[in-house]
């Protein structure tokens, strides 16, 4: 086969087609479209929203049937999904237990050991339990002398090992959810030969300064990943945790008549509102991957169709409003506090719309503290670990006291947690079952009873509770002194759910009073774990009046175009190519941007350049290969991929376009080398060259491109329609602002 040319153009430009100057959004929103227009094949479809959280990640979903108008559609329609595998009832807790509606963002990997982790696993795992026993030094075997004050947070980064048990060399199994929990209850099963990640969504935003050393620690258990080719990237582990969350949701749906292959699915993602767009894009492609796996939704050039994205604050405030119609009004300036598993999120907005909400830019910077609910998980941990540091008979039958405090921390984090309010004069901290202690009047045990008083549990929480606070002050006081007054604070997230951190900031905002001098009231969602979820639903309904569509990505394609130093500063001091079909000097692998970021985009227009492409003169076949680029930055065209002025470019789709049939049925003929060409005499051979369009098609959210031939205002035009030879799409939600229709 001969050579073929990456491609060239002649000139570039940017077309925009006549037809294009429609800009009625995509009729596959729900809220532009009139339900009843839906064909019998397709008699409605489903909106499917997901929050991946930090700890816990939730799904909701509503039902658009056919005949019924969005404006009746709210938040009574909207479900979420339950019945997550291993989700089973607290101790003591099965009376009235009803399924959550909320699981655990965890997954568990086994790793085959190498042969010096058999050697030294088992005493590294035992060196590495007494390190974690010694670790707090405010941490005591009794109350006499239990420091009440906050210890400085340690980041131990735990090297786990291997075990060595007959399952060696067999392939990792996964477990996610409440099956790592489940896991890690069984206290007397091997802990060394395993990789549990938690945490793992705050790798995404790359720029955060606050989860800087949690990133750090997790690169650890993900090197590790690779280097035993579990993984190939780090972002794998988000796509595993979303197929195993995509697949439940899918079954379910299914057991409920939600859902067919045949439905139509509209996704929608909730991401932090301090998110770059980057990060919205690893997690739309991950959201693709994950779907792609299980064969839910509908994938286009393997990436997902209709995707909308909504920030979490936006979403959650709607879901509240839905709740309580009176509770926002409009230019109300509203503070929407994300109390995580992670981190503690906080974030001024002014309510532009009341129906259907929309909120403005951020007042303010928003801010971030890592004070979430997992942060009581380690203290209570500490606290646990040093209290049974000493009771080395509980180490038997394969259990650690490691392990067996593990265990009692998962199930403080589903029980009794989400019911202690510190601040409560009659609250008391339930003892906690340890099977085979040993009574000790001094050490507060009884037999299989540790007893924690009401000072160790505030110790616990108070760590949380305190930064959450402070953060709540800190945007406060950058509000008032903007000039704004702050009339609601919207407390949302699974720590949200907590009475003790409900009671806290009700007695923060008591002492607190807005620029006008009014109090400053705190809003609750009835149900805080999902509120997220629910809301983006209902912000799915009605897309109306979203922020402007302006993109925050540049978007181009790659390109060989002629070598013109004269014409392009680009091409000056750069070293050109020979091309071997037509003896012509080319600038290989340049990107022509034909989008800018900070371009306003209609829902519907067209970017067309001309393109050719050489091929040898005995050329089997003509495959034409188009490559999509994107950035987060402003480029100029017509320098090399490789250059300093690309950096930032990624690569974001191809397409193949063979137009062998141009040979074929005879619209081309070999054209011999032009002026232009190093080829010359009698020698030289005549060569191929295919000329079309190459078009970049706004649809929406979604970013189409075809290979069109014959080009516009050619001869061929004029007698042949034009046909699409090679097509692909990109999902482009992530670079619009969260919210855009």
């Amino acid at each position: 086969m001969a050579d073929l040319v990456q491609g060239s153009f002649d000139r570039f430009q940017r077309i925009d087609t006549a037809h294009v100057l429609d800009d009625s959004p995509s009729e596959r929103d729900v809220d532009m479209v009139d339900v009843g227009q839906a064909t019998e094949e397709s008699p409605g479809h489903l909106i499917v929203a997901f929050d991946f959280g930090t700890t816990f990640s939730s799904v909701a979903y509503a039902r658009v049937v056919e005949g019924v108008s969005r404006d009746a559609l709210g938040i009574t329609n909207v479900k979420c999904i339950t019945r997550y595998p291993d989700d089973r009832p607290p101790p003591g807790f099965t009376f009235a237990w009803e399924p959550r509606e909320d699981v655990p963002t965890e997954l568990w990997y086994n790793i085959p050991p190498s042969w010096k982790q058999r050697r030294t696993g088992r005493q590294t795992l035992q060196s590495s339990d007494e390190e974690a026993m010694n670790e707090d030094p405010n941490l005591s075997d009794a109350s006499s002398d239990f420091s009440c004050s906050r210890p400085e947070d340690e980041v131990d980064v735990e090297t786990e090992q291997v075990n060595t048990g007959e399952d060696l060399g067999r392939s990792a199994p996964l477990f996610w959810g409440f099956g790592v929990q489940k896991q890690l209850k069984n206290i007397d099963i091997p802990k060394d030969g395993t990789r549990r990640l938690t945490r793992f969504k705050l790798m995404l935003d790359e720029t955060s300064t606050a989860t800087k050393d949690i990133r750090a620690e997790l690169s650890v258990t993900l090197k590790n990943l690779k280097r035993a080719k579990i993984i190939k990237q780090d972002t794998d582990v988000i796509t595993d945790y979303l197929a195993q969350l995509f697949q439940h949701t899918k079954n379910e749906l299914l057991r409920l008549d939600e859902y067919s292959d045949y439905t139509p699915v509209e996704f929608v993602l909730c991401v932090p509102a301090v998110w770059p767009s980057k990060a919205c894009r690893v997690m739309q492609a991950a959201m693709s991957t994950a779907a792609g796996r299980c064969g839910f939704g509908n994938l286009v050039n393997g990436s997902l169709d209709n995707l909308f994205i909504i920030s979490e604050p936006e979403a959650a405030a709607a879901c509240v409003l839905a709740e309580d119609n009176d509770d926002i009004h409009e230019n109300e300036i509203v503070l929407i506090l994300d109390a995580g598993g992670g981190t503690v999120d906080a974030v001024t907005y002014k309510v532009t719309n009341s129906y259907p909400l929309r909120l403005s830019a951020e007042v303010v910077s928003p801010g971030t503290q890592l004070c979430g609910a997992s942060y009581i998980n380690e203290r209570f941990e500490k606290l646990l670990l040093k209290r049974l540091k000493h009771e080395n008979y509980l180490v038997k039958n394969g259990k650690s006291i490691k392990s067996i405090v593990e265990g009692k921390v998962i199930e403080f984090e589903n029980g009794e947690k989400r019911l202690i309010d510190i601040a409560d004069e009659y609250f008391e901290p339930v003892p906690v079952y340890i099977d085979d202690l040993k009574a000790n009047s001094k050490k507060r045990f009884s037999q299989n009873r540790l007893r924690i008083t009401k000072r160790e549990m505030a110790w616990v929480f108070q760590g949380s509770l305190d930064g959450t606070a402070n953060l709540l002050i800190e945007q406060l006081e950058m509000v008032k002194a903007k000039g704004f007054p702050v009339q609601k604070v919207i407390l949302i997230g699974g720590f949200g759910q907590s009475p003790a951190l409900r009671t806290h900031l009700r007695n923060v905002l008591a002492t607190e009073r807005n620029l006008l001098d009014q109090e400053i009231h705190l809003l609750t969602s009835r149900a805080a774990s999902t509120v997220v979820a629910r809301g983006a639903i209902v912000r799915a309904f009605n897309k109306n009046h979203g922020p402007l569509r302006t993109t925050s990505c540049s978007y181009g394609f790659l390109r060989s175009e002629p070598y013109e130093p004269d014409e392009f500063a680009a091409h000056r001091n750069t070293r050109c190519t020979i091309d071997k079909a037509d003896g012509e000097k080319y600038i290989d692998g340049t990107i022509n941007w034909l989008i800018q970021k900070g371009e306003d985009l209609p829902h519907n227009k067209e970017f067309s350049i001309i393109v050719k492409h050489t091929f040898g003169i005995n050329a089997r076949s003509f495959e034409c290969k188009e490559v999509l680029y994107v950035s987060d930055f402003n480029h100029e065209s017509h320098y090399r991929k490789a250059h300093a002025m690309n950096k930032g470019a990624e690569l974001a789709g191809s397409i193949t376009a063979d137009m062998t049939f141009l040979r074929n049925e005879g619209h081309i003929l070999p054209v011999p080398p032009s002026e232009f060409s190093t080829y010359f005499g009698p020698k030289a051979q005549n060569h191929w060259a295919v000329t079309f369009e190459l078009v970049m098609i706004i649809d929406g959210r979604d970013l189409r491109y075809e290979a069109r031939w014959p080009p516009p205002n050619s001869p061929e035009a004029r007698v042949h329609s034009q046909r699409v030879p090679g097509s692909g799409q990109a999902c482009i939600a992530a670079a619009f602002k969260p919210g855009t229709a």
